[in-house]
């Protein structure tokens, strides 16, 4: 190729590059024009900040505890003679659970029973003998102190061996078994556990900041782990007079109905006490909210300044309260502002965005 032949292709290759520069450039700027700046509008799912009723409460965790709950213990030493429970079984106040052995016992009473007798026909046989003037009234005061002696020594004994007859002191359900047949016990040991749950105590605590906020009969809502999405209701019954020194907290204690005997007493569990509802609390979707070291933010869908799109603006918020999937907006919205939901991660202040036609309440029409 000779030096003619390469300065006309050198030239026509620098007027190609200029023709498509103007032309990329055209186009650019008829994008621009369209909206946009060359980049589409990103797709958004749009919620509306709503002004609702806001149910109150403060939150606090906890274990239960049976209304009346014992070890049964021996009153007495001595060897187990008879059991007569069944371990988980029921048993109504007053029924016999294990005797020990009472054969001493019952001797002491039969003699005392003796003595007692005796003491008594010699306080009748000296009173009459008083008015006749046979008998004294030192005599009759002995035969009186005899007799009041006989009696304290006989009922002594009837208490010993009641010892002997360990019993439910109330209904409940008895739990595993703790004694054999023929185990010598001693007075204290514990022989079963009795358990009556037909109502329970859910002992809670919470921060002493919520101390003004107690009242007693306020409602309590309880859950549990082993009945997943299952509410308990209650009622707060005590409150703590004293904050504890180490924790700095307030102790509660809920009684709950059991009739079902669904709970058991050394559940840990949740618990609500509710508080006056909020009547004009201002709530987004918990997906609206983007946490920052700078703060929370929610992307605000504001109408275009010109053309008919929609552009996003962040807006810092205060967040309150969480409750059923929605958060409480203490500061930076209104009712009726839309608040991006999904689809935040590209938005920046000023960016265009076009709200999803799914999970999308509905946008006003922009201002022309």
């Amino acid at each position: 190729m000779n030096k003619h032949s390469k300065a006309w292709l050198g030239a026509g290759l620098a007027a190609a590059v200029v023709v498509g520069g103007v032309g990329y450039g055209l186009a650019t700027k008829s994008r621009a024009a369209e909206g946009g700046g060359g980049t589409p509008p990103a797709k958004v799912a749009v919620a509306v900040a709503r002004k609702t009723e806001v149910a109150r409460f403060l939150s606090g965790i906890g274990t239960l505890e049976a209304n009346r709950q014992v070890e049964v213990p021996a009153e007495a030493e001595g060897r187990v003679a008879k059991i007569l429970f069944t371990p988980g079984g029921e048993v109504r106040a007053g029924q016999l659970l294990v005797q020990l052995n009472d054969a001493p016992e019952q001797g002491d009473l039969e003699r005392l029973t003796a003595q007692r007798a005796n003491a008594r026909a010699l306080l009748e046989r000296t009173r009459r003998l008083v008015p006749q003037q046979a008998a004294t009234q030192e005599q009759l005061d002995q035969a009186q102190a005899g007799f009041d002696q006989a009696s304290g020594d006989l009922r002594r004994a009837q208490a010993m061996l009641e010892q002997k007859h360990i019993k439910a002191p109330f209904d409940g359900v008895l739990g595993i078994r703790k004694v054999n047949l023929g185990q010598f016990v001693r007075a204290g040991d514990a022989l079963v556990s009795l358990t009556d749950s037909r109502t329970l105590f859910a002992n809670l605590t919470l921060p002493e900041t919520a101390l003004p906020a107690l009242k007693r009969n306020q409602q309590v809502a309880l859950s549990v782990d082993a009945y997943p999405g299952r509410v308990f209701q209650g009622r707060l019954t005590t409150i703590e007079p004293q904050i504890g020194s180490d924790t700095r907290t307030v102790r509660l204690q809920a009684t709950i109905d059991n009739a079902d005997g669904a709970l058991t007493p050394g559940m840990f569990v949740n618990g609500k006490v509710a508080l006056p509802a909020r009547a004009d609390a201002i709530t987004v979707p918990e997906t609206a909210i983007t946490y920052s070291t700078h703060g929370d933010a929610v992307f605000v869908v504001r109408a275009a300044d010109k053309g008919n799109g929609f552009t996003a603006q962040q807006v810092f918020v205060k967040a309150g309260e969480r409750q059923d999937g929605r958060v409480v907006i203490e500061q930076g919205l209104q009712a009726g502002d839309k608040v991006v939901t999904s689809g935040q991660l590209r938005l920046y202040t000023g960016a265009a965005v076009a709200p999803a036609d799914k999970d999308t309440l509905a946008l006003q029409e922009p201002k022309s």
